[in-house]
Order: C-alpha cells, then structure tokens, then sequence
C-alpha cells in the first residue's frame, strides 16, 4: 500500500517515541492499555494494523503499537511493563526466533497474551517451522503441522460453542444457531474440508480472499410483505397466471404504555421468559410494589451452538487443524478440526490463543463481530484494563430500525400502527423511507408519491412529530432515507460500476424526504442490503452519519470495512442482528418461526445490550410489526419498564453515531503512582456523557478530583460518567 509522506512521517514519529518508551529505564509501564506487537518494518496505515487500532477505539480500549526490536529490548520486565499484549493474524506471520522465545518468556514471567491464527507461522526465513508451530508448546496443542497434513493444515467449517461461552464473547442472541454433538477427533472426518496453504499463503488467507469477499458482498432484505406481494403478482402476471395476493397475518391490538409508578426492584442480568413478560407488566399495572425480573441468564446455558449470519446459517470459518488435548478452558470449537480458541495458564501468566483470523475477517470478510468479540474478552476478563464505555452514561439500548418500502406500507400499516397502537409511541426509532412513485418496477405506481401525495407527507409529518403534528407523539423518531425511490430496482441494479445510472435515484429520494420534513437527513438504509461503495461515498460527503448495515451481523456499530478498506471516515454502520438464518417478521412467516420465538429472541436481546453495556440494531417493516404483535408487545412493554428504573434505553442511528464520533475525540489515560491511579479525559468542547467502566475486581471506588462526573456501581463494575466541562480527573486505588 502506497502511503503518503505525511503518513510516513507520523508513522515514523509514532516508532520513535515507542522506541524511546521501551528503552528508557524510567519509562512508566504500559498499564492502561492493550499493545500491539507488530514488525520492525510495519506499515501502520495497512489494514493489517489498522484494523486492530479501530477496533479499539470503537470498543473504548487504549491500545498502542510497538515493533519487535522494542519489545525485545524490554527483556525480562515486559510482563511487567505491559499489560496485555497481542500478536495478531495476517500483520505478523513471519516472526525470529528471538521474537517467538520473547513472546514465551512475556507469558511465562505473568504477562497476559492473546496470540492469533497465523501469528509466527514462518520463520524469519519465510518457510514454516519443522514440525508444528513454534508456539505449539505455549498454546497447548500441536499446530500448523505441514510437514505432516500439508493440504489438510488448514480447516474450513462451522465453529461451536456452547450458549454462555458465545454470550462471553459478545455475540448477540441471533448470531449463533443451535448445533449438535461437537466430535473430538479432528480432521479425520470423511466429510471435512481443508484450504490450500503454503508457506507462500501460510494460513490460506490469499487462497479464501475471492470467496470471503463475495460473502460479504451478499445481500439479504427483500422487503416488506406488500413489497414480497407486489413482485409476487409481478411475476405472476409476466407467467400469465391468476392473481394470488399474499394477505398480512394478525389482528392489530391496542398495547397500553402506561406503566405504574411504583419502584420495582429489576436485577440487571434479567433473563425473562417471554411467555412471563404479559404477566409481569400486568402486575405492576395493578400496583403491585415489589416484582423480582428474574430467570435463567444466557450465561448458565450449555447448550451448543454455531455462529450463524443472516442469509446463511451457520458459518464457516477456516482455522489451523489441531492435535492434542487443550489444558485450559475451551471457548470456541470446529467439529472436524479441533481447538478454535481457548484460554489456559502457562507459567505465572495467562494465553489465548485465538485461531481463526480476526482482522482478515473484519476487514477483509465484512465480519467484525469475532474479533470485537474476543478483543472485549481478552482486555476485560484476562488484563481487567479499564475501558471508555460506547454507551452514553454507559446504558445499553437498542436501535430499532423501520423500512417503510411503499405506498402500503406506509398509507395502510403506519397509520393503523399509529391509529390502534402504541408501538410507535415508544422509542425513538429509526424510521427510513422509500419515498418514490414505484416499487418493483417503473409504472407500478405502487409507491408512496411522497413528493406530490398530501397523506403520504401528513403521515411522514406524523411519525417525525412536525408541523400539525408537532408533540403529538411522546418521543422524536429519527427520519432517514431507505435506498433510491424505487425499492426493488434500486436495491436490485445498483452496482459498483452504474453510479451514472443510479445515484439520481438517491438524490431523489433524499430531497423528497427533507422537503416533506424540513430536516436534513442522518440516517440511510439499502434497499435489499445492497450498498455500492460510491453510495457509501455520497452519503458520507452528505454529512449522513449512519448506516443499517447487512454485513457485520452481530456486531455494535462500527465503521465497516470492505476488501481491506475502511468504507467511510465518520459515517459508522449499524450492522443487523438477526435470529440465526433470518431477520425479519416476513422472513419468519415464510420459514415458520413463530411469535414465541421471535419475541423471546427480542426479550434476549434486550436483556444482552443490558449486561453488556453495549447497543445493537434489529429492523422490521410495518406490515410486519403490525401482523406480529404477539411477538413485539412484550418487549416494548418490558422496555418501558425497563426505561423508567433507568437500566435500558431506545437509540437511533443518528445519535449513537453522534456521540460515537464525539468519543473518538476524547483523549484520556491511566497512570499509576504512590498506590492511586490517576485518570485523566479531555475533551476539545464537551465531555457530556462521556462514560468509563473500571472493573471492581482491579479498583477500588473512584473518585472524582476535578471536573463533574457521576460514579455508581453494579456487582461487576465501576461506571464513571461525565456531567460536562472539557477535563475531568478521577483516581482509584488499583487492587
């Protein structure tokens, strides 16, 4: 990758004063942060590095880079300098012999590793090591064997672990899938599959890219159920055959929001069963004073399960054929070819050993969700560093995202949500619109003429709480745009090389949506999932802010990667979580899941970004929401509850990017000295809402020394949240 001289000169900058920290014998350790260990020749700007960088800014974790020669010149006191280190996939395959024994003895002395995939694969003489990998002894289990499996060192296929593991691991309900019986044998299976890897390709990353690229490129959202009806009849009528609707399922209901004022004592790992939630809000609506949430958290369930993504199933993934029996704690693994990732003890210290690619899938494959996933593990259970929360005050929420694809959808299925519910009283939501004449095709007239018809813009005027509508509703939904005036040729004709054709379409479908509302807009769903890179482009230069987003499935907002580049500066992606294989109420008609399971999944996932900390985004059209409400009621019903003892809280796209970009320009450290840590953030106009969440097993209770900030408390941790001003210092005795 070419890189700017300016580049090259921060890059230089950043070596140098590493440098200068590794050597100088007064140096302050590296406590409060993750570091990077990355070669001598590096380039920071590629994504192989860089990947890794975002991923801890976007997960609030302070994390610093540092070449070979400077961690080998701190000898026998890393483990004690450093806090945790990670050696990453596909930035630093090939590794000496002197930097493999410094990585053994940093583990070994009490350091906390996390060492993944390919990581030292080859020698400083690019071959693999004879036998098995040179870590093997460290990790607990031979690896990269290819003098002995050669074709078969590398294994494709499902990854498996049980429920609680993958709730450890970040992953949301819905991003796993229920699995059978894991063999233990691996890579004898008839059925197994292998990749091509050499040392050339030491981990057949090179051999998968055109397969996982176009993985990635996969879209999903078809549309509404009026939209799956119109392109139904379309068909049909190009087929010659008889009409054959498809009718929407359900009888609205009319759920009341009113919730009683009484003071509930809710714990915070909830874990309710659905079929209980009616019950519960029915309890407190009569007055009752006390009513114990309780139930079985994802944490205790042993269950088995895949990671799965929308569209597909479970996934496969490719990882390093293993041998032996892991000595430690299994987190993830492949029924055909053993250890996935794990965490055991080696000396005084601490090693997880991840193998699977994390950064090539995240920047590369479209998935992000795994290495967020195991970042949060490895920096919160293992090092217990301290982390800047992605949360306002650090509350978990959901962002709830509507497409609104037609006429129908919207002049039929809003309004009769709005007219005989109180679904959308609740929230905010996200609220996105295709705003054209047509549907599936040009002359359908099946579209919400949104620029010329005067009940279409009094319904959109409605759910944005504007003109004769204004403090109508209870809440502001955020209005956005849903793809490019026609849902379906949009979504389906769009590519990387038609922008001419296409990009009148959204500018269209912009301009009709702010001259309705009179607001300029931040939000952006693809029709069919289908987003082109110069759209993404457009859209950024427009100021939009964020995006739903069909890759990433499972993981918190981000800014997304594509083919080894970041698609965007500040425009942040709001990636869907989806209930295994599908994602939408349409979806589940056609498949046969039902309200109860659907609604469980959502009271799941409620309860995830609760304990997390962390937010996630689920979509739905209006006909849908309307024929289900079976499904959605107790949820909604929950989450006013929720809302009201302050443990959950509704966000848009818009304001959790705002305020994730806002974050990104907070400047903070950790520096320990006479037994009392000492933090301290800034802020170039407002630290307001700006959050830190300490683990009560590393400190003790923090204390504010300057600045305005709020400091309370759950079982498990410290939540520091800031009331404004631009600094703020806060100390806590580490334990």
């Amino acid at each position: 990758m070419n890189r700017h001289p300016l580049q090259r000169l921060a890059g230089a900058l950043v070596l140098a004063g590493l440098t200068a920290l590794a050597t100088s014998a007064h140096a302050a350790p590296i406590k409060d942060s993750l570091v990077l260990l990355v070669p001598d020749n590096a380039d920071l700007a590629s994504w192989q590095v860089k990947v890794w960088t975002d991923t801890a800014q976007e997960e609030g974790y302070r994390l610093q880079t540092m070449t070979d020669a400077q961690f080998l010149a701190l000898g026998t006191t890393s483990a004690a300098n450093i806090a945790g280190l990670v050696v990453p996939d596909s930035a630093h395959i090939q590794a000496s012999d002197a930097v493999v024994a410094a990585v053994k003895q940093y583990a070994n002395l009490g350091g906390k590793l996390m060492l993944v995939y390919d990581a030292g694969a080859l020698t400083d003489s690019t071959v693999y090591a004879p036998v098995k990998s040179r870590f093997s002894d460290l990790v607990g289990v031979d690896y990269v064997m290819y003098e002995a499996l050669r074709d078969r060192v590398v294994g494709f296929g499902p990854v498996v672990g049980t429920r609680a593991r993958l709730d450890s691991l970040s992953l949301p309900p819905g991003k796993y899938t229920p699995w059978g019986t894991v063999t233990s044998v691996a890579g004898t299976a008839a059925a197994a599959t292998f990749v091509p890897a050499s040392p050339a390709d030491a981990g057949g990353s090179k051999h998968m890219r055109p397969a996982i690229e176009e993985r990635a490129r996969r879209g999903v959202d078809e549309g509404s159920a009026n939209v799956r009806r119109l392109r139904d009849q379309t068909l049909r009528n190009l087929l010659g055959l008889a009409s054959n609707p498809v009718a929407v399922t359900g009888t609205p209901v009319t759920i009341t929001s009113r919730v009683s004022t009484a003071s509930p004592a809710i714990t915070q790992h909830l874990g309710d069963n659905v079929l209980n939630v009616t019950t519960l809000i029915r309890t407190l609506l009569q007055g009752t004073s006390t009513v114990n949430v309780t139930g079985t958290t994802p944490a205790t369930d042993k269950q088995l399960n895949a990671i799965s993504g929308y569209g597909y199933g479970p996934i496969d993934y490719f990882s390093y054929v293993t041998q032996g029996t892991f000595p430690g704690q299994v987190y993830l693994s492949s029924p055909d070819h053993g250890l996935v990732a794990g965490v055991r003890p080696t000396g005084s210290g601490k090693v997880m050993f991840v193998n699977l690619p994390l950064g090539y899938f995240k920047a590369i494959g479209t998935d992000s969700a795994p290495l967020h996933g195991f970042m949060n593990l490895f920096a919160t259970e293992q090092v217990g560093l301290p982390k800047m929360s992605m949360q306002p005050r650090g509350k978990g929420g959901l962002i709830y995202n509507w497409h609104v694809d037609d006429g129908d959808d919207l002049l039929t299925d809003v309004k009769t949500l709005l007219d005989t519910t109180s679904v959308l009283k609740r929230g905010p939501f996200s609220i996105h619109f295709t705003a054209g004449h047509d549907v599936v095709t040009l002359g359908d007239n099946n579209g919400m003429f949104l620029d010329t018809n005067a009940k279409s813009q009094d319904l959109v005027r409605r759910l944005g709480n504007l003109g004769a509508w204004a403090g109508k509703l209870p809440v502001q939904h955020e209005l956005g745009s849903h793809g490019g005036w026609n849902h379906d040729l949009y979504g389906l004709g769009a590519n990387e090389t038609n922008q001419a054709t296409y990009l009148p379409w959204l500018e269209l479908n912009f301009a009709a949506i702010e001259r309705t509302t009179g607001k300029k807009i931040r939000e952006y769903s693809a029709p069919v999932g289908n987003n082109p890179t110069w759209a993404v482009n457009w859209l950024e230069n427009r100021g939009v802010n964020s995006m739903y987003f069909v890759g990433d499935t499972g993981a918190p907002g981000v800014r997304s990667w594509r083919a080894g580049n970041r698609l965007s500066k500040a425009l942040w992606s709001y990636p869907i979580v989806p209930l295994g294989k599908y994602a939408t109420f349409e979806e589940f008609d056609l498949f046969g899941i039902s309200d109860a399971t659907s609604g469980q999944w959502l009271i799941d996932l409620q309860d995830f970004v609760i304990n997390h900390r962390t937010n996630r985004l689920f979509y739905n059209h209006p006909p849908g929401a309307r024929g289900h409400l079976p499904a959605l009621q107790p949820m909604l019903a929950r989450a006013d509850l929720l809302q009201l003892f302050g443990q959950f809280k509704w966000y848009t796209m818009g304001q959790m990017a705002a305020f994730s970009q806002q974050r990104l320009a907070t400047t903070w450290s950790a520096t320990t000295a006479s037994g009392l840590t000492t933090f301290n953030a800034s802020h170039p106009t407002s630290l307001k809402d700006q959050t830190w969440v300490l683990p009560r097993s590393k400190f003790g209770t923090p204390f504010v020394t300057s600045g305005s900030a709020t400091v309370t408390a759950d079982s498990n941790e410290w939540v520091i949240a800031a009331n404004g001003g631009t600094q703020l210092r806060f100390v806590a005795a580490p334990r």
